[in-house]
């Protein structure tokens, strides 16, 4: 049988959002369990084409298998095609232009038709085409344990499209489960047939009495093990633990064994000749007519080709595909967790942004092949350069992050980057070509040059220019008076507590549109700060330290106060409604907010149907269950929620579907270099369809060109936000965009 090592090629390039790799990974544990639990071939097969088509929206999952004479196909699970589809495709002779199916059988390779009415292929079908209105179909085959092909898995559309990377990771993944299903009900079959117990089963089996004393084994047990049966004979099954697993783990498996008879999952064992290895084990107890337990029954599948293919995809989804590196999506996860433990243990973190001095001629005179060669030997000579524990990634094109964590201070910082400098200083050759490279690098520290992973990143991107404006191959740190940033700080945070009892703090408003219709359908509030002195202080700079003090809960509930009552005063004016949305920090869910959301609601008659909150992703991953309480309380009031900036935390489908959200915002980042970069079109689609699958409404933010506007209009993003369309304006400029539309209207 194909190991499932396929679902991860080597010779493919592509990349897949955590998010989607999840997906992969719940549809593979769901039909294993089913598999484990000994459920119908036929439920876990119509099972397996549902959880393919929920990832491809407006498809269809098929999976045929040949017949008895091994000349035709016959369909085996179809739940959405209907009865008269499933009767033009029994019978199908596998050909060269049999279609998708009868092709990737008839090659034994995987066919991606991209559009069915154009291609030779399926010239002979045209008939069924038109009839059930089939567009594209991919199909890849299925190959039994015996290697030989048996059928064929496909995913049909009912619009053309091509099969990015992660759809073929699908397919590949729902044929290697189809064979594994389709094995175990051969191998059922078999033991049926000939009254053999079970040394004919690919799985371990493994027989005790009631004291665990092991009476039996099987062939296949011998094989995955490597013990016969004179080693574990009268033995407990202890003899194959290799102590990773915790006690606690031991007594959970107990306890449901004891409780509910039965128990199923992951475990990590020791062959005999010391080698670790991963199995799915599912234990049942065995009681005689008086219900005394006489045996415990053990099966175990060898699961390590799995893992490793589990392993390989999350891999590929934090790694850079050029050099191996982590890459940004990584690294800013990794810097949001050492903020945490810097601001929690009260230490200093360093941020390195490096970028190679005039690497773009390279590009530009020898080619992009040559540059990327050439990147991933410099790649690996700045990972080499650094400490273990340090962390480097790939923030794009030439670009190089470093985080430095728990620093004694700059003059460490400056170590670090003379080692960085120093392991470029030879020539790399590639082939007859030499090159000399150097590197200009920027530093910024937390806390002294900014309290946020995106405020951290600005300063060094800051100072990397101009350490090149001062000559490149330099270092620059982001101040050189780290002393006076922290004094600078200390006084924010005072004027922050008087700005909140004066007229500093005022309100703007950045309208949100149809994607189709550019019609007005809501608008997200920003708070802005005019220091009597410093002129106008960005909110990422003085939330953190609100948050930080406690005055955010009375920031948020000023905002909210004030929004409202200045939207219902346009509702008594008559002008156009329309979604008010405000930003909510978690530290405002550490109180019960919605009774105060409820009482400004009460106070300024503003509908709390208009009324939207806005929290960001990864700070609601990290906030925990009491905090997505408050959310669900909130919802009750009838208040709509959105998870903002989606796509830089850890979310993944099954906790997305239990949070009480309507909507997702696609996080500027994602949005910026479209449609130049492919890594963003790919995990900007991909949101956008996980969004739709879920039934949730999606916003992109940042859109700042035609170019992106037409992109997101293209996948069927639901709403728009960005430059492009309206800046953010106050709030005299935004009632003057409302009467406009009502003079229009």
């Amino acid at each position: 049988m194909n190991s499932a090592l396929t679902l991860v090629d080597s010779n493919r390039s592509g990349s897949i959002p955590p998010e989607k790799v999840e997906e992969l990974l719940s549809m593979q544990l769901s039909v294993l369990k089913m598999v484990a639990n000994g459920l119908k071939t036929e439920e876990i097969l119509n099972e397996l084409c549902f959880l393919s088509e929920s990832m491809l929206p407006n498809s269809v999952a098929s999976i045929m298998l040949f017949d008895e004479t091994r000349s035709h196909l016959k369909v085996r699970s179809a739940p959405s095609i209907p009865e008269e589809g499933i009767q033009y495709l029994d019978g199908l002779k596998p050909g060269p232009k049999s279609g998708s199916c009868g092709t990737a059988v008839f090659t034994g390779k995987p066919v991606f038709v991209e559009n069915t009415k154009e291609d030779d292929r399926w010239l002979q079908f045209r008939e069924f085409v038109d009839l059930f209105d089939i567009c594209a179909c991919w199909s890849t085959p299925i190959r039994a344990s015996t290697e030989n092909v048996v059928g064929s898995f496909a995913l049909t559309s009912f619009e053309t499209r091509k099969p990015d990377y992660f759809y073929r990771c699908l397919l590949d993944m729902g044929a290697h489960l189809v064979a594994i299903v389709i094995d175990r009900e051969t191998q059922s079959q078999h033991l049926q047939r000939t009254s053999i117990a079970f040394d004919n089963i690919n799985e371990g089996v493994i027989v005790t009495d009631a004291s665990q004393k092991i009476l039996e084994v099987n062939q296949a047990f011998i094989d995955i093990t490597g013990y016969q049966i004179e080693d574990v004979l009268f033995k407990t099954p202890r003899v194959l633990s290799s102590g990773l697993e915790s006690p606690e783990f031991y007594r959970e498996f107990w306890d449901q064994l004891n409780a509910f008879g039965h128990w199923s999952g992951e475990i990590r064992n020791k062959r005999k000749n010391g080698e670790v290895f991963t199995e799915w084990l599912s234990v049942k107890c065995v009681y005689d007519d008086y219900g005394e337990l006489k045996n415990y029954v053990a099966i175990l599948s060898d699961i390590s080709e799995l893992k490793e293919a589990e392993d390989k995809l999350r891999h590929l989804a934090h790694h850079d595909t050029l050099t191996d590196l982590p890459n940004r999506l990584y690294f800013q996860n990794r810097l949001e967790q050492a903020l945490s433990l810097a601001t929690r243990h009260k230490k200093q973190l360093g941020l390195l942004f490096l970028d190679l001095d005039n690497f773009k001629n390279v590009n530009d005179t020898l080619g992009h092949q040559v540059g990327d060669e050439l990147l991933k030997k410099v790649a690996d000579r700045l990972y080499h350069s650094l400490r273990k524990h340090d962390v480097i990634a790939r923030h794009g094109g030439d670009e190089f992050l470093v985080l430095i964590e728990d620093i004694i201070g700059p003059v460490e910082l400056r170590y670090i980057t003379d080692n960085i400098r120093q392991s470029l200083s030879e020539p790399v050759h590639l082939g007859n070509l030499e090159f000399n490279i150097s590197v200009s690098i920027g530093i910024s520290i937390y806390p002294e040059n900014g309290l946020t992973r995106d405020s951290l990143l600005r300063n060094a991107d800051a100072a990397m220019y101009e350490a090149k404006k001062n000559g490149r191959n330099g270092v620059a740190f982001y101040t050189p008076e780290l002393t006076e940033a922290v004094q600078s700080r200390v006084s924010l945070e005072g004027d922050l507590r008087r700005a909140l009892n004066s007229e500093q703090i005022t309100l703007n408003y950045q309208p949100q549109f149809d994607t189709f219709t550019r019609e007005l359908i809501g608008v997200e509030v920003l708070v802005r700060w005019r220091h009597p002195i410093r002129g106008w202080i960005s909110p990422a700079e003085f939330i953190p330290i609100a948050e930080e003090t406690g005055l955010i809960s009375e920031l948020g509930c000023w905002i909210t106060r004030t929004a409202c009552r200045q939207a219902q005063t346009w509702r008594e004016k008559g002008l156009k409604e329309f979604k008010l949305a405000i930003n909510i920090s978690p530290h405002q869910l550490k109180d019960d907010c919605a009774e105060r959301i409820s009482e400004i609601l009460n106070s300024t008659g503003f509908p709390a149907r208009l009324l939207e909150f806005e929290i960001t992703e990864s700070l609601l991953m990290e906030s925990g269950s009491i905090a997505i309480d408050r959310l669900f309380n909130i919802k009750d009031i009838g208040v709509g929620l959105a998870m903002d900036d989606f796509g830089t935390g850890h979310s993944s489908m099954s906790q997305l579907k239990h949070l009480p959200i309507q909507k997702l915002k696609i996080d500027r980042s994602f949005i910026k270099d479209i449609p130049d970069d492919p890594n963003d079109i790919a995990i900007t689609r991909s949101i956008i369809a996980l969004g739709h699958a879920l039934e949730l409404k999606v916003l992109a933010e940042g859109v700042e060109t035609s170019a992106q506007m037409e992109f997101l209009k293209k996948e069927k993003c639901d709403f728009l936000q960005g430059y492009y369309l309206s800046k953010p304006v106050t709030a005299e400029g935004f009632e003057a965009i409302l009467n406009k539309l009502a003079q229009a209207s």
